[in-house]
């Protein structure tokens, strides 16, 4: 099956931005989501991420990639679509409950995806209804300008299914990885743990916040420190996904840091919040 229309289940900064690179690559795009200020914000953002993109495209090409998506409240916009791909927040009940009732508004043959970057795949494909169906489909922040998508099946997901999710990461433009199902999947299981180990340096006074950052910027080759990317991350998520992968493996190395959980305690976000560990 050719993805032609795709489903977008939330419309934050994730879902925003992988709507916009489905329209990009041609795809019709339907929208849902149920905060209608979410969606005014969202719709005057990303024409100007979308000329970051498109940096020779001309203004017409660009008006005709913005007409191809279509918002709505109601979720029955996304009943004719061939993949919808759920991207509301890492909260398990809500991402359980919209699943569900996903699995019965879209069409028989339609795929799901989930766009989590830390719950189970499997135990959110047998919510939908449609296991052999359903799939992980983890794009990276923000998804307009990262490559890489962790296409994570669930353990009755279809070898149909994920050779077409595979196929449709490529016809975005991205890069597909396949990643059998483990908690916080590869890139997050390996960076959180680097991230709680940074914030270990600096909770012992080994080094500072910018000190640490520096180093792994210059003798690592990394383009952010680790702080800088929690910043960037949000603070928040990046606790949850700390919680998550503990929770499921019980490995200390992915404790959350007393430090991060005082600064989510405090609002202080990172980037979104103009504070975080640095101020912005």
């Amino acid at each position: 099956m050719e993805i032609a229309k795709v489903g977008i289940a939330g419309f934050g900064t994730m879902g925003s931005e992988i709507a916009l690179v489905a329209a990009a690559a041609d795809c019709e795009v339907n929208v849902y989501e149920i905060v209608p200020e979410v969606i005014e914000h969202n719709l005057r953002r990303l024409p100007k991420v979308l000329r970051m993109m498109k940096r020779e495209s001309s203004e017409e090409e660009r008006t005709k990639v913005m007409a191809r998506i279509e918002a709505s409240s109601d979720p029955s916009s996304l009943a004719d679509c061939d993949i919808v791909i759920e991207a509301v927040l890492e909260k398990l009940e809500l991402k359980k409950d919209l699943l569900s009732q996903l699995g019965k508004e879209v069409k028989e043959d339609a795929i799901l995806a989930t766009n989590t970057s830390s719950f189970g795949v499997t135990q959110l494909a047998s919510a939908s209804g449609r296991p052999d169906r359903f799939l992980g489909l983890h794009f990276f922040n923000p998804p307009s300008q990262m490559q890489l998508v962790e296409v994570v099946p669930g353990l009755l997901t279809s070898e149909a299914t994920r050779d077409t999710a595979i196929a449709f990461v490529e016809k975005l433009g991205k890069k597909p990885v396949v990643v059998k199902e483990t908690p916080g999947f590869v890139v997050n299981r390996v960076l959180v743990a680097m991230a709680v180990e940074a914030m270990s340096l600096v909770e012992h006074g080994i080094a500072t916040v910018k000190e640490v950052d520096d180093a792994l910027r210059l003798g690592a080759g990394w383009p952010l420190g680790p702080f800088k990317l929690v910043d960037l991350v949000g603070l928040d998520v990046f606790l949850h996904a700390c919680e998550s992968i503990y929770s499921e493996t019980g490995d200390s190395k992915f404790h959350p840091p007393l430090m991060l959980k005082r600064y989510v305690s405090a609002g202080l976000l990172g980037r979104k919040t103009r504070r975080g560990f640095y101020q912005y």
